[in-house]
C-alpha cells in the first residue's frame, strides 16, 4: 500500500526543507533575543543585600514603631488625667449640689431618713401623736390617778405624746435607738424626755447587749409597745403598766444594760432569755422615779426573764420574769423590792388576746410583814375588716401603807371600745371606761382618740 507522500507533487520535498530551515533560523532568534534580554536585566537589578543589613534595616523600623507606640501611650496616659480631673471636678460639684438639697423620702412608709455630709450613717425618723377628747371624771389615763382623790376632772380637748423615733445602724452588728416624747400634764406646760436611748451590739441571734435607758422586760406589754398610742388597739396602757410620771406603779423604764437572745437548740420552742441589770427605781416616791443620771444607792437592780414562742402555734407566746432591787427611803430601813410576773398572749392577723399578771412584794428590814400587791389584766379583741372591738378588765390592789408605790388602793374595772383605722396610718378609737374603787364610789368616762403616724 502506498504512503500518501507517493502521491506529493514534484518540487514539494524542496519546499518542505526550505520551511524547516526557517523555523530553525526564527528559533535561534527568538532564544538570542530572550538571553539578551535576561542579561540585560540582570545588569540593571540591584546587587542582593547581605542578611545583615536586612536585619538592621528591621531593627531600626522597629525601634521607630517602638518609640512611635511610646509617644501614644504617653498621650494617653495625659489624656486619662485631664478626664479624671474633670470627673473629679463634676463630683465634687455634684456632692455640693447634693449636700444643698434636702435627701428625697425613703421607700419606707412613715418614714423619714437623713444623713451626714459626706456618708455616714442614715437617721430613720417617725413620729407618732395622739389627740383625744376626753368625757366624765374617768376618761383619760393621762390625768388619773396623777391628781389626788376628789379633784374634779372636767371634760376636756387634750394633745397626747407627740413621740419621735429614731433609729439609726452604724454597723453590721451595731444599731442605735432613741425615743423622744413631748408632753403636758395637768400643769399644762409642755415638757421634754427622752423615754428611751439604747446602743446596742448583736452579733448574732443568740446574744445581743443594750446599754442606756429601755423598758424593763417585765411582763409583756412594756416592751411590745412603747410610747406611741398608735401601736395600740385601745386609747391607753393598762393601769398596771402605766409609765411612772403618769401614776404607775411598776418600775418600767431603766438606765443600764440589758442583754437577750435566742437559747440555743431550744428547737421548735424558739427559747428567748433576758438579764437586765439598772438603777432600779428612786427610793423616793414624791422624786423622779427614774434614775437617768444620780443613783441613790450603790446596789443595782437585777431583772430575769424567759419566754416562748412555740412554732407549732404561730402567734403564741408564754413567759415570765423576776426582778429585784433594794430600795433606801429616807426615814426607813431598807426595803426589798421583788416583782414575779407570768403572761400568755396570742396575736395573730385577727385576733389579739393579752393575759397578765404581776405579784408585787415589798418587805422593809427588820419588819415581820411584807406588802403583796396583786396586778393583773385582760384584753381580747377581734378585726373586722377596719373595725377592731376590744374589751379589757383589770385590777390592781395595793395595800394601803406601802413603803414605795405612790399609789395605794384598788383599782379595777372594765373597759370596752372599738378602734376604726380609716386609713393605713390613723385610726380613731372610742373607748367607755368604769371604775370600781376601795372606799371610793365608781367612776365613768369615754375618751375618743385619734392616733396617727406620719
Amino acid at each position: 500500500m502506498e504512503t500518501l507522500s507517493a502521491y506529493e507533487p514534484a518540487g514539494w520535498k524542496e519546499s518542505k526543507k526550505s520551511q524547516r530551515l526557517l523555523g530553525k533560523v526564527v528559533g535561534s532568534l527568538l532564544l538570542t533575543l530572550l538571553v539578551g534580554k535576561a542579561a540585560i536585566a540582570q545588569e540593571t537589578a540591584p546587587p542582593p543585600e547581605s542578611s545583615a543589613v536586612v536585619m538592621a534595616k528591621l531593627l531600626e523600623q522597629l525601634q521607630a514603631e517602638d518609640a512611635r507606640l511610646k509617644d501614644l501611650e504617653a498621650e494617653v496616659a495625659r489624656l486619662k488625667l485631664a478626664q479624671e480631673a474633670q470627673g473629679t471636678t463634676e463630683a465634687a460639684n455634684a456632692a455640693a449640689i447634693a449636700a444643698s438639697v434636702p435627701p428625697p423620702p425613703s421607700s419606707e412608709p412613715h418614714e423619714h431618713s437623713m444623713q451626714m455630709p459626706g456618708g455616714g450613717p442614715v437617721l430613720k425618723i417617725r413620729a407618732f401623736a395622739d389627740f383625744n377628747l376626753g368625757l366624765g371624771s374617768d376618761a383619760n389615763h393621762l390625768i388619773f390617778p396623777l391628781v389626788p382623790n376628789g379633784t374634779p376632772i372636767h371634760n376636756t380637748f387634750q394633745i397626747g405624746e407627740f413621740d419621735l423615733f429614731l433609729s439609726s445602724r452604724l454597723s453590721k452588728t451595731v444599731s442605735a435607738v432613741a425615743e423622744i416624747v413631748i408632753g403636758a400634764g395637768q400643769t399644762n406646760y409642755w415638757g421634754l424626755d427622752i423615754e428611751r436611748l439604747q446602743i446596742t451590739y448583736k452579733p448574732s441571734p443568740y446574744f445581743s447587749i443594750s446599754g442606756g435607758r429601755y423598758h424593763s422586760s417585765i411582763g409583756y406589754y412594756n416592751t411590745a409597745f412603747h410610747h406611741g398610742t398608735w401601736f395600740q388597739t385601745a386609747t391607753g396602757r393598762p393601769f398596771m403598766f402605766l409609765f411612772e410620771d403618769s401614776g404607775g406603779v411598776l418600775p418600767v423604764h431603766q438606765v443600764g444594760v440589758t442583754t437577750y437572745g435566742l437559747v440555743p437548740h431550744s428547737g421548735k420552742l424558739e427559747m428567748h432569755w433576758v438579764a437586765e441589770m439598772g438603777n432600779g427605781r428612786s427610793s423616793d416616791p414624791t422624786g423622779q422615779p427614774v434614775q437617768n443620771f444620780f443613783s441613790d444607792k450603790n446596789h443595782k437592780s437585777f431583772n430575769l426573764a424567759a419566754y416562748i414562742r412555740p412554732q407549732w402555734l404561730s402567734g403564741l407566746q408564754m413567759g415570765g420574769s423576776y426582778y429585784h432591787d433594794r430600795l433606801v427611803p429616807v426615814g426607813i430601813p431598807h426595803v426589798n423590792e421583788n416583782l414575779a410576773s407570768a403572761y400568755a398572749v396570742y396575736i395573730n392577723s385577727e385576733w389579739e388576746i393579752f393575759n397578765e399578771a404581776v405579784l408585787m412584794n415589798h418587805k422593809i428590814d427588820g419588819a415581820a410583814k411584807s406588802f403583796n400587791s396583786p396586778l393583773a389584766y385582760t384584753q381580747i379583741s377581734r378585726k373586722f375588716g377596719v373595725y377592731r372591738p376590744y374589751f379589757r378588765f383589770q385590777y390592781v390592789n395595793i395595800p394601803n401603807g406601802d413603803p414605795v408605790s405612790n399609789y395605794t388602793g384598788r383599782y379595777e374595772g372594765p373597759s370596752a371600745g372599738l378602734r376604726m383605722d380609716f386609713t393605713e396610718y390613723a385610726a380613731l378609737k372610742v373607748q367607755y371606761n368604769r371604775l370600781y374603787q376601795r372606799a371610793l364610789p365608781a367612776r365613768n368616762g369615754v375618751e375618743m382618740q385619734a392616733a396617727f403616724t406620719f
